[in-house]
C-alpha cells in the first residue's frame, strides 16, 4: 500500500490538487462519505486494486520441503530445529496443489519430523494423509514402517495389520533398492521389540477449568455484579467496583465477539480455533488459512473464510497488517450476523443516534453482551482526533479492502462488477466499506492481544474484539489482569479495589519498564489521550530504581509480619520460571503477599512490582501456552 499512496501524492502533486482533496476530505462528516470520496479518488487518477496474492504453486512447495530437508538432517539436531523444519513442511503443504504428489510428499516428511518430536499420533496422521494421495509406490514402505514404530510406541492394537501392509510395500521395492534392506531390518527389530519399547510420554499441559462468578451482572452478562458501567465528561465510559474486591476475584469471563490469529502463527496454529497445532491442514485453495482438523476447517469456512480465502492472500502480499484482516473480519460476522444489510444500517443509525453515552451500543433489553456486532459499535473510533492524514489512509486501505470483497466474492450475492464507477452507486457496497473503516479507527484503540505463555514470556497468539473489556480505561499500574485461555479471556482483579474505585487495564507498558515520557507519547499517539494515572503524576521510578519495603517500612512489627508472608516468595519464582505450578497453595500465598503489602508498604516498592509479575506469570501458565517438545 506504501507504494499505492506515493503513486496517487505524486499524480495529484502533478495535478496540483494535493490541497484541494485535503480540503474537501475535511468537510466529510461520515464514513460512508469518505469511502465514496476516496473510491472517486481511485476512479479519477486511475488507482484500481490488482489481486495479487499467492496461489497454490507445485515448485514453491517442493522449494519449501527442500529447505525442510536441509534443516531436518543438521547436525546437531536440537528441538527448536525440528519445529523449524515442521513449519517449512507445514508451509509447503499450504502451497501444494489439491490433490498433489507434492502435498504428498511434504506431508510424509512432516510426519518424520512428528516422530522425532514424539508426536506418534499425529505422525500417523500425516502418513495416513500422505498414502491416501499419489504418493509414489517405491516410498510406501518407508511410511508404513515409520506407521509401525509410532504404533508401537504407542502399544495400538491395529500393529498386527501395519505390518502386513509395511511387509506388503517392502516386498514390492526393487531388490536393487539399497532402502530396502534398512528397512526391512528396522521392522524386524520393531516387532522383536513390541514388549521393550517404551513410549516417551508427552507433557500435555490441559487447562483448569474456566472460574466461576459468583453473581453476574445484571447489565453485563460475561461480568460479575462487584462492577458497573459509569459514565462523565473525564473519563468516558469506564468501570467501577460497586462493593470491595478483593485480589483474585474474577472480575469477568468474556468470550470475544472475534478472534484472529496473528499471521506469523499460520503454521503452528489453527486458523480457526487459535489452538498449537503440530499437524495443520490447509485451506485447500488459499495458502494463508490453515487448521488443527477438518471440523475446524469447514466451521471457518462457513464462519468468514469463503470471503477472506479469496482477500486476505493479496492483501497480505500488498502488507496489509492484523488490524486490515480485522477490519474485513469484523464486517463479514457483522453482515452475517444481521438479516440484511438494510437492518444492520438502521442498527448502526440507531446506535450512532443514541444521546445516552453510558449505554451506547446496548441491546434492545438493557444488556451489553458480548457476542453481539451491536457492542462494537458503540466503542469509540476517537474520529475527530485523526489527522486528514491519518483518516485519508484508513480510508484509502479500506476502498481497496472493499474492492477485493465487492469483486472477487459472493458477500453481495455474486461478484461485482470492477468498475469503480458501478461500485460507487451501489449503496450496500459503500455501507460495507464504512463498517470496513469504521473498524480500522475502531481496532487500534479497542482491541486486545490474545496471548500465549512461550519459555519466560508472554507473547501474542492472536488479537480479540471484546466489548466489555474495552471499556476498562489504562493505568500504568494497573489493578486487574488479563488472563488468555483457549476461547476465553479473564480478567482478575490484582490489588484491593474500594467499592466506587475505578478499574484499570494497561494499554502500553508498565510504569517501571518504560520512562514516562515514553509511555506517554505512545499513549497519545494511539489512544488520544494523555495519562494522568498515578505513577505517572508522581512519576514512579524505573524498576532498578525502586525502594524495599525495608527502606519504606518504619515499624519493626510490619516488617516482620511483611517478611513472614513473604517467606516462600523465592521458591515460587523458581516454580513459576520453570514452568511447573503443580503447587495449588501457589495463587493463595501470593495473593496473600499482595494483601499485606498493599496495606503495610507505601506504592511503589520492589517487593510488591516482584509478586504481582510472578502472579501473572502462574495465571498465564495456566492458559495458553506454546511449548516446544523435547526430542
Amino acid at each position: 500500500m506504501e507504494k499505492v499512496l506515493h503513486t496517487l501524492n505524486t499524480k495529484l502533486i502533478a495535478a496540483d490538487k494535493h490541497q484541494d482533496l485535503i480540503n474537501k476530505y475535511k468537510t466529510l462528516c461520515t464514513d460512508e462519505e469518505r469511502i465514496v470520496f476516496t473510491l472517486n479518488v481511485m476512479l479519477e487518477y486511475n488507482i484500481i486494486p490488482q489481486a495479487c496474492g499467492d496461489i497454490k504453486d507445485a515448485k514453491e512447495s517442493e522449494k519449501l520441503r527442500e529447505q525442510g530437508n536441509k534443516l531436518f538432517v543438521s547436525t546437531p539436531l536440537k528441538n527448536y530445529t525440528c519445529v523449524d523444519a515442521l513449519k517449512l513442511y507445514t508451509k509447503s503443504i499450504a502451497y501444494a496443489p489439491y490433490p498433489s504428489e507434492q502435498l504428498a510428499l511434504a506431508y510424509a516428511n512432516r510426519s518424520a519430523v512428528l516422530m522425532k518430536l514424539h508426536k506418534y499420533e499425529l505422525c500417523i496422521q500425516d502418513i495416513d494423509r500422505a498414502l491416501a494421495l499419489t504418493y509414489p509406490d517405491n516410498l510406501r514402505a518407508k511410511l508404513c514402517v515409520r506407521k509401525v514404530e509410532c504404533l508401537n510406541a504407542l502399544k495400538h492394537p491395529r500393529m498386527e495389520d501395519a505390518i502386513k501392509e509395511a511387509q506388503y510395500w517392502l516386498e514390492k521395492m526393487s531388490s536393487d533398492d539399497i532402502n530396502r534392506k534398512r528397512l526391512s531390518e528396522k521392522l524386524n527389530n520393531t516387532k522383536h521389540n513390541l514388549a521393550s519399547q517404551k513410549l516417551k510420554k508427552q507433557n500435555i499441559i490441559k487447562q483448569p477449568p474456566l472460574p466461576k462468578i459468583k453473581t453476574r451482572n445484571i447489565e453485563v452478562p460475561c461480568a460479575s455484579d462487584a462492577v458497573t458501567i459509569k459514565y462523565n465528561e473525564e473519563y468516558g465510559r469506564h468501570i467501577v467496583a460497586t462493593r470491595k474486591i478483593r485480589p483474585g476475584e474474577v472480575i469477568a469471563v468474556e468470550k470475544p465477539y472475534s478472534l484472529i490469529l496473528t499471521p506469523d502463527n499460520i503454521h503452528t496454529h489453527c486458523s480457526n480455533c487459535l489452538e498449537v497445532s503440530w499437524a495443520n491442514i490447509p485451506c485447500e485453495h488459499c495458502t494463508y488459512a490453515m487448521y488443527c482438523s477438518e471440523e475446524c476447517k469447514a466451521m471457518e469456512w462457513k464462519k468468514y473464510h469463503d470471503v477472506e480465502c479469496r482477500v486476505f492472500p493479496s492483501m497480505l502480499k500488498m502488507n496489509f497488517v492484523k488490524l486490515d484482516l480485522f477490519s474485513l473480519r469484523l464486517a463479514i460476522q457483522a453482515v452475517r450476523e444481521a438479516t440484511n444489510i438494510q437492518e444492520l444500517r438502521k442498527e448502526l443509525k440507531e446506535v450512532d443516534s443514541c444521546v445516552a453515552s453510558r449505554t451506547k451500543g446496548f441491546s434492545k433489553d438493557g444488556t451489553f453482551p458480548s457476542d453481539k456486532y451491536r457492542s462494537l459499535l458503540g466503542l469509540v473510533t476517537n474520529t475527530e482526533k485523526r489527522s486528514v492524514q491519518d483518516l485519508f489512509r484508513r480510508s484509502l486501505d479500506a476502498s481497496f479492502i472493499l474492492y477485493f470483497v465487492a469483486t472477487c466474492t459472493n458477500i453481495f450475492g455474486n461478484p461485482l462488477s470492477k468498475d469503480l464507477s458501478v461500485l460507487i452507486k451501489n449503496a450496500d457496497v459503500t455501507f460495507v466499506g464504512s463498517l470496513i473503516l469504521r473498524h480500522q479507527q475502531m481496532i487500534p484503540s479497542n482491541i486486545h492481544s490474545f496471548s500465549e505463555e512461550c519459555g519466560l514470556e508472554a507473547v501474542e497468539r492472536g488479537a480479540a474484539a471484546m466489548p466489555f473489556s474495552s471499556l476498562i480505561n489504562h493505568s500504568c499500574n494497573p489493578n486487574i489482569l488479563r488472563h488468555s485461555r483457549s476461547k476465553y479471556v479473564i480478567i482478575y482483579a490484582i490489588y484491593p479495589i474500594e467499592e466506587g474505585e475505578q478499574l484499570y487495564d494497561i494499554y502500553t507498558q508498565h510504569y517501571a519498564i518504560t520512562p514516562k515520557a515514553v509511555r506517554q507519547k505512545k499513549l497519545l499517539k494511539q489512544y488520544y489521550f494523555k495519562c494522568n494515572c498515578l505513577p505517572c503524576q508522581e512519576d514512579w521510578p524505573l524498576y532498578y530504581n525502586l525502594k524495599s519495603f525495608r527502606n519504606l517500612v518504619k515499624k519493626e512489627e510490619d516488617k516482620n509480619r511483611i517478611r513472614h508472608v513473604l517467606r516462600k516468595f523465592n521458591r515460587y519464582v523458581d516454580i513459576a520460571t520453570e514452568g511447573n505450578i503443580s503447587d495449588k497453595h501457589i495463587v493463595d500465598d501470593l495473593l496473600k503477599m499482595i494483601e499485606v503489602l498493599y496495606e503495610l508498604v507505601p506504592m511503589p516498592s520492589t517487593e510488591m512490582n516482584d509478586v504481582v509479575e510472578t502472579l501473572k506469570r502462574v495465571y498465564d501458565l495456566n492458559g495458553n501456552r506454546f511449548e516446544i517438545p523435547e526430542l
